[in-house]
């Protein structure tokens, strides 16, 4: 089982791992920095370096509880230590996406009652799609949202991550129960990501520590996406 150090610390950029398993161009480690992807966020980008070599991570997913590293192409000594480095400008951006999807949902839940249904982060914005009652989505300041949302965050805001059991985490009120529902059974576990009392939801991915880590942003687009779902693009500055 690789040891995820990124869920430990988002903020290692470097470590060394032993090798596990090698497929040709596909590696499994001890443990790794680099995040595999899931929850709309992107798997990390960087590279792998061995004696004077250095290969380019391709691609990282994590399949059947394993987290399979694609590089460039294979790996000349299956048996020596290697060292791993993130590619950081391209980790911190997906953080503080992520970090902000996080705030937006959990403000539009505790104000709209707001569901997030998906989420994802691309090269040079994000997405979040939301469900609202249709007793409310027209009552709803869309034209204000990013004006409260900076508000909110003129104030910093610490993020925690912790873990707790599955059943604790069904019992828990708000989100966090919808989300646990839809992991895998054989999941006893759950991490948990607490912003203040802004949001606490269930997330593997990568956060900032602070959301004054952010920065600033705009929202670009708010589209409709059927009756009662609108879909919002935020992007960083």
């Amino acid at each position: 089982m690789t040891i995820e150090l990124y869920k430990e610390n988002s903020y290692i950029k470097e470590c060394t791992a032993q090798i596990i398993s090698v497929n040709e161009r596909f590696v499994v480690f001890d443990q790794t920095i680099f995040y595999p992807g899931g929850g709309g966020q992107p798997c990390d980008q960087g590279t792998i370096k061995q004696d004077d070599e250095i290969y380019k991570v391709v691609k990282v997913k994590k399949i059947d509880g394993e987290i399979i590293h694609e590089i460039d192409r294979p790996l000349h000594d299956i048996q020596q230590a290697v060292i791993m480095r993130i590619d950081w400008s391209w980790r911190f951006q997906n953080m503080r996406y992520h970090t902000l999807l996080h705030v937006i949902s959990g403000y539009l839940y505790q104000h709209y009652n707001a569901s997030a249904t998906s989420s994802q982060i691309e090269k040079d914005y994000a997405r979040l799609e939301l469900a609202f009652s249709p007793e409310i989505i027209g009552k709803i300041p869309f034209e204000q949202l990013e004006q409260s949302l900076k508000k909110l965050l003129a104030q910093p805001y610490n993020v925690h991550t912790k873990t707790m059991s599955r059943r604790e985490a069904e019992q828990k009120e708000g989100t966090i129960k919808t989300i646990v529902n839809l992991l895998p059974a054989s999941l006893s576990e759950v991490r948990i990501v607490q912003i203040h009392n802004i949001d606490e939801q269930a997330c593997g991915g990568t956060h900032v520590n602070s959301t004054t880590e952010i920065g600033n942003f705009s929202i670009i687009k708010l589209q409709n996406k059927g009756a009662t779902k609108r879909r919002i693009k935020i992007q960083l500055d």
